[in-house]
């Protein structure tokens, strides 16, 4: 095996090393991530709240000026009888009367109702206040320890981008940027082993040819069928 294959080899194997620690940060963060979650959904139902409170109090403000719309209404009617009008006239203020009144009774039942379903968000906002203090605290805590095992992590990264880049020194930079143009979409499988005849990336069979040039050949071969960078195990 060619000394620029074995460097291939070995940047591949510590870009393996490095993306294994991604998954593990996750795992770490996952309590964490999963508390964020729920204060945002908290914080979501309190301004669910706010608007569904804020639609309650504009219905309240029509139903008011209803009311008041319905009261100079009647005041109207009453001053009309007062001024003397037709019996014509009487029925029909009559009707007028008794719609403006049913009208009156309506607007103030839902201002009854509405204002019972305005009191019933006090104690539901109460528990998603408290609901979020406590949350709070498990997130303030959570966030501590993830912050010390997230730096360790990091430090084992540096560790070892420091080490790809005392590899890299030492390549041939043409090498280096073929290498990483395959890692772009091959990720940690752009160098592979040559199993049962095959491929260790894609898996399909080569031919007894290649097989002879990657034995022989001092040249870095890549897979016909895939582009992945080939090695023989020792």
């Amino acid at each position: 095996m060619n000394k620029h294959l074995q460097q291939l080899i070995q940047i591949a194997q510590i870009d393996t090393e490095s993306d294994a620690l991604v998954p593990v940060m996750q795992e770490k963060r996952a309590n964490l991530d999963k508390l964020l979650a729920q204060k945002l959904e908290l914080i979501a139902s309190q301004s669910r709240s706010s608007e569904e409170k804020e639609a309650l109090a504009i219905a309240i403000e029509r139903n008011e000026a209803n009311i008041t719309d319905n009261n100079a209404k009647l005041e109207a009617i009453s001053q009309r009888i007062k001024d003397g009008c037709s019996d014509r006239e009487a029925r029909g203020l009559a009707i007028e009367e008794d719609l403006a009144k049913e009208q009156l009774k309506h607007a103030n039942n839902e201002i009854a109702r509405l204002n019972k379903e305005l009191e019933s968000y006090a104690p539901k906002e109460q528990e998603i206040a408290q609901q979020l203090v406590e949350l709070e605290s498990q997130i303030a805590q959570e966030q501590q320890k993830v912050d010390g095992e997230i730096e360790e992590i990091k430090q084992s990264q540096q560790a070892i981008f420091a080490k790809k880049e005392k590899c890299i020194t030492a390549m041939d930079q043409n090498i280096i940027a073929f290498y990483e143009k395959i890692r772009k979409w091959a990720k940690n499988s752009s160098v592979v082993p040559i199993k049962r005849h095959a491929c260790g990336g894609c898996f399909i069979k080569l031919n007894d040819k290649l097989l002879s040039d990657i034995s022989h050949s001092a040249d870095i071969i890549t897979c016909p069928h895939c582009g992945r960078i080939l090695y023989l195990e020792s």
